[in-house]
């Protein structure tokens, strides 16, 4: 029997996507929260989260190795301190950047992963085709990790995304123009974003709903797809029981389906979910669950809007990306 719920009320008339305000403000910072609000408040913030679609798939989808090694939830932020530590290296000091004993501090600092998972996504990320390691100039006893141009060309196309996602949001942001015109813009983002993580920044605290489904495998492009199936028409969110083969779409989600299963139905639980899923036969999520979603991505687009212009402040002032880390 289905729960009768907010969702359930505003079925046929859509969903207001400040009807949890009150909750979630209280989660978080004033300061933080008016940023968040700031971006989802845009008239067309819908069209930057439909157009957002995919965009991590690269990450998350179709990596069964990393998957057995790293949760999705830390995965994204592993892969920033990746480029994080290698960007920032000092050419004066071999003791700098990307390397296994930097990077496991950091994670471990960060409390994303072991040393031993962080010896072992780097490997992943190695036999994948993403790094390769070059031993120092300067001390042959230290090895460097190094983005391959696959990396790169990916990395690349996750800027464009997050770029196009926040310029249909807002599109005085004129984002994809920026980058046309300084093509480094994205690495000075994600470095500036990398350093608001290691001052205590934390995405997913404010939103438990969303660090559900984040961290279990293939639960991120899951999320995704059921929100937006609730905002593929103009208009406000709809939210309508989806009938989903998990078999068919394990794959493409990066989960298996007895995992996707016991998620669906935990989330159930969680009353994320309005009604039992049914094995993914009657998918039909909350309220509470799409207004969540949606908040933690005004939050996440919101975050790199900041950043870019913190990092084009530094492009055109002439400071180099690892500059500042340098001096600390």
């Amino acid at each position: 029997m289905e729960r009768q719920s907010k969702s359930s009320k505003t079925l046929q008339k859509g969903i207001d996507i400040r009807m949890y305000d009150a909750e979630f403000s209280s989660r978080t910072t004033p300061d933080e929260w008016a940023r968040i609000t700031a971006f989802r408040d845009l008239p067309n913030f819908l069209e930057g989260v439909r157009r957002h679609g995919g965009v991590m798939a690269p990450f998350f989808g179709q990596n069964l190795l990393l998957n057995k090694v790293v949760a999705e939830v830390w995965r994204f932020q592993m892969v920033v301190f990746t480029l994080y530590l290698h960007v920032t290296r000092d050419p004066q000091d071999p003791l700098t950047g990307l390397t296994l004993a930097n990077m496991q501090k950091t994670c471990v600092q960060m409390q994303l992963a072991s040393p031993g998972r962080v010896y072992a996504f780097l490997n992943i990320m190695k036999l994948g085709g993403y790094l390769r390691s070059i031993r120092s100039a300067l001390d042959n006893r230290v090895v460097h990790l190094e983005p391959t141009p696959h990396f790169n060309l990916t990395v690349e196309e996750w800027n464009s995304g997050i770029f196009a996602a926040i310029d249909a949001a807002d599109p005085n942001a004129r984002m994809l123009e920026m980058q046309g015109r300084y093509p480094a813009l994205g690495e000075y983002m994600r470095t500036s974003g990398a350093e608001g993580l290691l001052e205590g920044w934390l995405p997913l605290d404010p939103f438990p709903e969303v660090f559900h489904f984040a961290a279990a495998d293939g639960g991120w492009l899951l999320m995704e797809y059921l929100v937006g199936e609730a905002i593929r028409h103009p208009g406000p969110p709809r939210l309508e029981p989806i009938n989903l083969n998990l078999r068919k779409m394990c794959g493409q989600f990066g989960g298996s389906r007895s995992n996707l299963r016991r998620l669906l139905e935990r989330g159930y639980e969680l009353g994320l979910l309005d009604a039992p899923p049914k094995g993914g036969a009657h998918i039909l999520l909350s309220s509470r669950m799409l207004c969540a979603f949606l908040a933690f991505l005004a939050s996440f687009l919101g975050y790199f809007q900041l950043h870019s212009a913190i990092g084009l402040e530094r492009i055109t002032s002439g400071v180099l990306p690892g500059k500042v880390m340098w001096r600390q």
